[in-house]
């Protein structure tokens, strides 16, 4: 890999942190170039490549005679800035919690669109694929990487089955942000056999409608209420692990 490329996102990186942990607050002026260079021990060119990325993330603005800033308005950067700022270990912990709440209530939404559209396309084959999924996933109880690498199968399965293409780029946006506090993420699933059960109840759901068209109604209205219990007794466990 490009060594120039790699200092740019590293700069990139602590400049992030720098926003994230509000040491520079929207509307704020960046330092001088060539001070803040000299602080990071980079390059001039290494900041500018940096800074770059966060103007194309909509961190940052640059005015001519001016200096870079930090944006007023941080609604229009990606979601992935959800990532980087739940990172920040300075953080407060009532803040972290508010923002996993609304991240988990967004994937939830996502979540149910997508299965909602996956019936249409649920047929034998992909019923037995699913199938295999879940029994995959049900030997690697022991094994949590794998456990969740296959959860992630899942989810692919059913953004392929529903044929969207949006959903596709902001659930990975939304793995991500989930990703940058590990132990969250682990709080939230609980229990491996349990969250396994779900998976198994999901399969069940799916056979029934495969077998009665007719209730699907009903079977997205049972998945609606699992969800929402999953998620309660996940984010109680989070609050645990946060001490909120």
């Amino acid at each position: 890999m490009d060594q120039a490329v790699t200092l740019s996102d590293q700069v990139a990186q602590q400049l992030r942190a720098r926003i994230a942990e509000g040491a520079w607050q929207p509307g704020m002026t960046l330092p001088p170039e060539r001070r803040l260079a000299e602080e990071l021990g980079v390059s001039r060119g290494s900041l500018r490549g940096g800074i770059a990325q966060l103007q194309a993330e909509g961190l940052v603005e640059a005015r001519q005679g001016s200096g870079t800033r930090v944006r007023d308005d941080l609604s229009s950067a990606p979601v992935d800035w959800i990532s980087w700022v739940l990172a920040n270990d300075k953080l407060d912990a009532q803040e972290a919690l508010l923002v996993i709440e609304q991240l988990v209530g967004l994937r939830r939404t996502v979540a149910l669109h997508v299965l909602e559209q996956a019936l249409d396309g649920l047929n034998a084959v992909e019923l037995e694929r699913f199938e295999l999924l879940v029994e995959a996933q049900g030997d690697a109880l022991e094994d949590p990487l794998r456990y969740q690498a296959i959860e992630h199968d899942i989810e692919r399965f059913f953004i392929r089955l529903a044929g969207n293409r949006v959903v596709p780029l902001l659930n990975e946006s939304l793995r991500r942000c989930f990703q940058a506090r590990p132990k969250i993420v682990d709080a939230f699933m609980g229990p491996l056999h349990e969250h396994h059960i779900g998976n198994q109840a999901l399969l069940g759901a799916l056979r029934m409608v495969m077998g009665s068209p007719g209730q699907r109604s009903e079977v997205m209205s049972a998945m609606t209420s699992a969800v929402k219990a999953f998620e309660a007794q996940g984010l109680a466990r989070v609050r645990k692990e946060l001490e909120v």
